[in-house]
């Protein structure tokens, strides 16, 4: 359904046509300031699950395609712009990207038929080169397809392909994924993704799918899923059940070499391990046989599931790590949250500010604490608060810009990290979002790997340098389980949403400097009950809104209104689940 006119204002930017609708969004182009035609989709806010919001603010997509915004890959679609606008009472946000004029890859082939395999090799290595840029930024592209990627002839009459579509672009899943994948297509996931796993390797086998499809104009393993009637879970079998057939690899008008189907096997490999480890490691085996003279570039990125070790550094590099000295009162920033200021008190701060004290009682020593809860609950602000009533040296990284643990470099940083921490000791090192810094990778919970033994090594005992770890995440289940047990983290604490003070802190921040009647915080952090920062902020805003368009004061009536048709985010009576080992 066009939600959108021709001739509209979004922004700055005036609708042109309608292109389609999405599971997520509906595709316009739009004309620019600058009279440039563009590609803009547009979502409707309101209706994307709080799970597939970046941080319960942001649509992923949008947060995503800007942090791949760069001049390294002319493969991924370039952001241009992003903003917010309403309609009526609904609340939409939109992307806006670079408009690439060319063949969608499935139209080219409907078209003109599969591609020689010097065509299909030369496209493949570009969409490759692609994923390992969007690989280095520790993301996962999860929905390599011929409908994603677009074909631009350039002047020389070279075919330039594109990966255009960023809708499911994500961090590393394992379990619950953080974007909708019932249209995500059969034939071209990976086995593990049906079980709600993706990783590099699953990008890889996607690829290979793609590779398959140029050479012989349809999908591996295809078969017809018309009576399953949608059904995922009819899908997913029907799927399973074909793959056990051996795929076919020569047909009368396709006679590939034994390197090709050897390619082609390995990427498809039902199994990830048996798979290429990384896009440049599959990008390498195609060049060294087509390309010789290209495989020069992919030398030197012997780095397991990920590509662009250049960038990657520069990545790593980039972050700016700062060491503060805690002020002894940082509670105080914290409005309400009195049982879990109690808690963290009596469990942690205790024996820490009291070593004597500590000996004297054999208090066993704490090497890690973690905070869990849902977004928007007010973890990172707890966790800096704790940092700074401790009282002593600190740092906080966010995990989400330092890069993970499969990321070349950001071991040695950490190592680094550490060993600075132990030079200042006592120290807090304070790591927000840890899920994105130790990413759960394996499928078997029991697997270890050599990147998760060596932060399991940094991490183990770490008390007696003096160092202590405090971290947050959203997703306990999304960290590698190697590294949550006893001698890592030792104490868990689970971060509720604003408690009635808390909320009534909030409003009052949000609501000071705006003209407003007399208001009664009582009734309104009642109201709210629930609610995390973010669900009172969004509400304070409408009733602005409300009260401006109508030039009177922000009544009490108004955001009463306002809180009735309102609803979480999300709800602590449904807890995060997680099982301490």
């Amino acid at each position: 359904m066009q939600t959108f006119k021709k001739g509209e204002k979004i922004g700055k930017y005036v609708i042109h046509s309608f292109i389609k609708e999405g599971a997520m969004a509906e595709a316009y182009t739009v004309l620019g300031p600058d009279d440039m035609m563009y590609f803009m989709k547009i979502y409707n806010f309101g209706t994307i699950p709080h799970e597939q919001l970046f941080q319960g603010k942001e649509v992923y997509e949008i947060q995503l395609c800007k942090e791949l915004s760069t001049d390294e890959s002319e493969n991924v679609v370039r952001y241009i712009d992003n903003g917010e606008i309403r309609k009526g009472e609904t609340r939409y946000h939109y992307l806006v990207t670079v408009f690439y004029r060319g063949d969608i890859l499935s139209d080219a082939v409907a078209k003109d038929g599969p591609f020689d395999l010097e065509d299909a090799a030369q496209i493949t290595l570009c969409v490759l080169g692609a994923l390992s840029y969007i690989h280095s930024r520790a993301l996962i592209h999860n929905d390599i397809r011929p409908s994603n990627i677009i074909l631009q002839e350039l002047d020389d009459g070279v075919l330039l392909p594109t990966i255009i579509d960023l809708g499911h672009i994500s961090y590393m899943v394992k379990g619950r994924p953080t974007f909708f994948d019932e249209d995500l297509m059969p034939f071209y996931r990976a086995p593990e993704t049906f079980r709600g796993i993706y990783t590099v390797k699953s990008d890889v086998f996607s690829t290979g799918a793609l590779l398959y499809y140029l050479i012989f104009g349809k999908s591996p393993w295809e078969t017809d899923l018309t009576a399953c009637k949608g059904n995922k879970d009819k899908i997913r079998d029907l799927v399973k059940k074909t793959r056990r057939d051996e795929l076919i690899l020569e047909t009368e008008d396709v006679k590939l070499p034994d390197y090709m189907k050897a390619i082609l096997l390995k990427a498809l490999a039902k199994k990830p391990d048996d798979r290429f480890h990384s896009a440049v490691e599959f990008a390498e085996a195609i060049a060294e046989q087509l390309m010789p003279e290209l495989a020069k570039q992919f030398e030197d990125t012997d780095q397991p599931e990920n590509a662009n070790a250049e960038s990657q550094q520069q990545c790593v590099n980039a972050v700016q790590i700062t060491f503060k000295k805690g002020s002894g009162c940082g509670f105080d920033n914290v409005t309400g949250r009195d049982e879990l200021k109690e808690q963290l008190r009596k469990e942690v701060l205790f024996a820490l500010q009291n070593p004597e004290k500590a000996k004297r009682y054999k208090l066993p020593a704490i090497n890690g604490v973690l905070l869990y809860g849902p977004p928007g609950c007010g973890k990172s602000l707890v966790l800096e608060s704790f940092a700074e009533e401790l009282g002593f040296n600190y740092s906080i990284i966010k995990a989400a810009e330092f890069g993970n643990i499969y990321q070349e470099g950001v071991l040695d940083n950490l190592q680094r990290l550490f060993d600075a921490a132990e030079i200042k000791a006592p120290f807090v090192l304070c790591f927000d979002e840890l899920e994105f810094l130790a990413p759960n990778v394996a499928e078997d919970e029991n697997t270890i790997t050599a990147q998760t033994s060596a932060l399991f090594g940094m991490l183990n005992e770490c008390s007696q340098k003096g160092i202590l770890v405090v971290a947050t995440t959203n997703r306990p289940d999304m960290i590698d389980q190697s590294i949550m047990r006893v001698g890592c983290f030792d104490r868990v604490f689970f971060v509720p949403q604003p408690d009635f003070e808390a909320r009534k802190d909030i409003f009052m921040d949000h609501l000071k400097d705006r003209p407003c009647e007399e208001l009664d915080l009582d009734e309104l952090a009642q109201m709210s009950d629930d609610f995390n920062a973010g669900d009172i902020t969004e509400a304070v805003n409408e009733a602005a809104m409300t009260a401006a368009y109508n030039d009177v004061p922000i009544s009490q009536k108004i955001l009463i209104d306002v809180l009735k048709y309102k609803n979480p985010t999300y709800s602590t009576k449904t807890r995060i689940g997680f099982n301490k080992n």
